[in-house]
């Protein structure tokens, strides 16, 4: 069963949404009122109350977020870390300087549930690696952009 833990992001969820290397999965709700759900690697926490994604500016997510801005980001990583953060989500800069087909998303956080059980521990979440420098250097770009919106000092 979920436990409510607020309107804020715990220090540890915070953290791992800073580390570069996180995936979660970003829920957004289309017109025709579905849920539709893709990974979201390009994302950092400026504070407790907002996460910052990067998405393509065409891509049915961003669609759905200028269309109703209702989201859902999902996480499964580190040490026994599994939970949904329910948030109203808009768009902060189209085009990103990083890249012109990117645009860059702030997400109000609105409630944060626990989806930890007591049979099974999180040890983990999903890897990636980039496929080519080229990727590294756009990811870099992408990350620097997003800290430079959220005001986050690296």
């Amino acid at each position: 069963m979920s436990k409510i833990l607020g309107n804020t992001l715990p220090p540890e969820v915070k953290d791992l949404f800073n580390r570069e290397s996180t995936t979660v999965v970003l829920s957004t709700v289309t017109p025709e009122r579905y849920p539709h759900a893709m990974p979201v690697h390009l994302l950092c926490a400026p504070d407790e109350k907002r996460i910052l994604i990067c998405l393509v500016k065409n891509h049915q997510s961003t669609l759905n977020i200028k269309d109703n801005g209702k989201v859902m980001v999902s996480a499964l990583d580190g040490e026994d870390i599994a939970v949904g953060i329910k948030g109203t989500a808009k768009v902060v800069k189209e085009p990103m300087e990083a890249n012109k087909a990117m645009t860059a998303i702030e997400i109000e956080v609105a409630e944060v549930k626990s989806d930890t059980t007591p049979t099974v521990i999180v040890t983990g979440g999903v890897s990636f690696k980039h496929r080519s420098e080229k990727t590294t250097g756009f990811f870099r770009t992408c990350f620097d952009e997003l800290y430079a919106i959220g005001g986050i000092s690296k």
